[in-house]
């Protein structure tokens, strides 16, 4: 189904259409994220880059990952840019405030972002950790 805001056409439409033509799909039955009531939606498989922000990373990631193209579909690919993405936004500084700049970068692209929706989500990556560091 087609969002009226489902993904960003001056920024994403024509990088979503590049990708699925490079990776030899449908674009037309390749899921994206919907509109999540802020911002667009338009974002690419399980570790939801926008189009924008994945060709940011794409080369880097068909490198470590041994491919000629990264998919961002492709679990290995996604995480493996996810993991790219957030060691560049400051979490290897295994600081709280680097790991909320790093969540911030990842969720809204602003590391220092004071909007209600990315101080959440900071927030909510951090108590998820601390949960995980509880259990281990």
């Amino acid at each position: 189904q087609v969002f009226k805001r489902g993904i960003n056409p001056t920024r994403d439409l024509a990088l979503f259409l590049n990708i699925t033509r490079e990776l030899g799909k449908d674009p037309l039955q390749t899921p994206i994220s919907c509109w999540p009531g802020f911002g667009w939606g338009g974002a690419m498989g399980p570790a939801q880059f926008i189009p924008s922000t994945w060709v940011g990373y794409a080369a880097q990631v068909a490198k470590l990952v041994g491919r000629s193209i990264a998919n961002p579909w492709n679990i290995e690919d996604a995480f493996t840019a996810a993991a790219v993405k957030l060691a560049n936004g400051g979490a290897t500084s295994k600081t709280r405030a680097g790991e909320i700049a790093a969540s911030k970068a990842y969720y809204c692209g602003n590391p220092k972002s004071t909007s209600s929706n990315c101080i959440n989500y900071a927030n909510s990556v951090q108590r998820k950790a601390a949960d995980i560091e509880q259990s281990l």
